[in-house]
């Protein structure tokens, strides 16, 4: 199975969210400047993640998206399924049972048997990614012990610049 890329893009779209200061919710233009791509196809990805109470939505002057729970509880399963749905990776098209059609009692048996493999290879992999947080994630991927946390919708300032400082300073404290 290979997921679809906008699981990519909206896993970059909640690191995004986490390290933006929480008070100040961050615009989907700014999040658009950082991954890329069509604006409209990241409001759509920003949408399911609302849908999924992933990401809380605010309209207005100062509005934008915020993470709608702490990156601790957010586990890379619920980016899945908040982007890809339910999670069926056999295609049950009844070839199994179609090759068996003549020999009773195979011919009803055989897409049940294949399903119900593939249903508990699903529901592991399922379950080894609630265990993966985006907070644990992040961390890794800075290699801190904190998530660090800056405005990314104050254009003035050079965010990388910024980072990078921000990172240097948790590290040596680390």
């Amino acid at each position: 199975m290979q997921l679809a890329k906008s699981f990519e893009q909206a896993a970059c779209v909640l690191v995004l969210l986490a390290t933006q200061r929480p008070d100040i919710p961050l615009t989907s233009d700014v999040i658009h400047e950082r991954i890329g791509g069509s604006a409209s196809y990241i409001r759509k990805i920003i949408r399911k993640l609302v849908v999924a109470d992933l990401v809380a939505s605010t309209s207005g002057n100062n509005g934008g998206v915020q993470l709608a729970r702490s990156p601790e509880t957010i586990s890379i399963k619920d980016v899945v399924v908040a982007i890809e749905g339910p999670l069926h990776t056999f295609p049950d098209r009844g070839y199994f049972d179609q090759v068996f059609k003549d020999v009773q009692p195979v011919a009803d048996e055989g897409t049940k048997v294949v399903n119900a493999i593939f249903s508990q290879a699903d529901e592991l992999w399922l379950e080894f990614l609630s265990q993966q947080k985006i907070a644990a994630l992040i961390k890794d991927l800075l290699a801190v012990s904190q998530i660090p946390v800056l405005n990314w919708n104050n254009q003035t300032e050079d965010k990388m610049s910024q980072l990078n400082r921000l990172l240097a300073r948790m590290r040596v404290e680390k």
